[in-house]
Protein backbone atom coordinates (compact mmCIF):
# COMPACT_ATOMS: atom_id res chain seq x y z
CA UNK A 1 0.00 0.00 0.00
CA UNK A 2 1.20 3.43 -0.82
CA UNK A 3 1.44 6.73 1.35
CA UNK A 4 0.46 9.74 0.41
CA UNK A 5 1.93 12.21 2.03
CA UNK A 6 -0.07 15.70 2.48
CA UNK A 7 1.15 19.36 2.66
CA UNK A 8 0.11 21.80 5.79
CA UNK A 9 0.96 24.86 5.24
CA UNK A 10 0.69 27.49 7.96
CA UNK A 11 -1.33 30.84 6.20
CA UNK A 12 -0.05 33.22 9.56
CA UNK A 13 1.98 35.90 9.14
CA UNK A 14 3.39 35.99 12.38
CA UNK A 15 4.04 32.45 12.88
CA UNK A 16 7.36 30.87 13.57
CA UNK A 17 6.70 27.65 12.42
CA UNK A 18 8.37 26.63 8.98
CA UNK A 19 5.69 27.43 6.35
CA UNK A 20 6.32 23.87 4.83
CA UNK A 21 5.54 20.72 6.96
CA UNK A 22 4.15 17.59 5.82
CA UNK A 23 2.86 14.74 7.50
CA UNK A 24 1.90 11.15 6.52
CA UNK A 25 -1.82 10.17 5.89
CA UNK A 26 -3.66 8.54 8.37
CA UNK A 27 -3.64 4.70 7.89
CA UNK A 28 -0.01 5.23 8.82
CA UNK A 29 -0.92 6.50 12.27
CA UNK A 30 -3.48 4.97 14.56
CA UNK A 31 -5.68 8.34 15.59
CA UNK A 32 -6.33 7.88 18.92
CA UNK A 33 -7.00 4.60 21.40
CA UNK A 34 -10.41 3.56 23.80
CA UNK A 35 -10.43 1.68 27.30
CA UNK A 36 -13.49 0.98 27.96
CA UNK A 37 -14.43 -0.70 30.95
CA UNK A 38 -17.73 -2.65 30.85
CA UNK A 39 -20.34 -1.19 33.23
CA UNK A 40 -22.21 -3.44 35.54
CA UNK A 41 -26.45 -2.74 34.67
CA UNK A 42 -27.40 -1.50 37.87
CA UNK A 43 -28.86 1.57 39.90
CA UNK A 44 -30.70 2.62 36.20
CA UNK A 45 -32.53 5.98 35.93
CA UNK A 46 -35.94 5.81 34.34
CA UNK A 47 -35.51 6.16 30.38
CA UNK A 48 -37.21 10.18 31.05
CA UNK A 49 -34.62 11.27 34.10
CA UNK A 50 -31.89 9.04 31.99
CA UNK A 51 -32.34 11.61 29.15
CA UNK A 52 -32.28 14.79 30.81
CA UNK A 53 -29.38 13.84 32.81
CA UNK A 54 -27.14 12.24 29.54
CA UNK A 55 -26.37 8.58 31.05
CA UNK A 56 -28.67 5.57 32.24
CA UNK A 57 -26.11 4.98 35.09
CA UNK A 58 -26.30 6.25 38.34
CA UNK A 59 -22.43 5.63 38.80
CA UNK A 60 -21.76 8.08 35.54
CA UNK A 61 -23.54 11.18 36.66
CA UNK A 62 -20.97 12.62 37.95
CA UNK A 63 -21.09 16.41 38.68
CA UNK A 64 -19.33 19.02 36.46
CA UNK A 65 -17.52 22.15 37.63
CA UNK A 66 -17.63 24.60 35.12
CA UNK A 67 -16.01 27.93 34.66
CA UNK A 68 -18.38 29.27 36.54
CA UNK A 69 -18.19 26.93 39.82
CA UNK A 70 -14.39 28.36 39.92
CA UNK A 71 -12.83 30.97 41.86
CA UNK A 72 -11.31 33.88 39.88
CA UNK A 73 -8.55 35.60 41.67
Amino acid sequence: METEVFSVTDLSANSTAPQDQSCFAYPTFALAMAYVPSQPWDQLYEPDVALARGTLFRSLDLPWIGEEALPRG
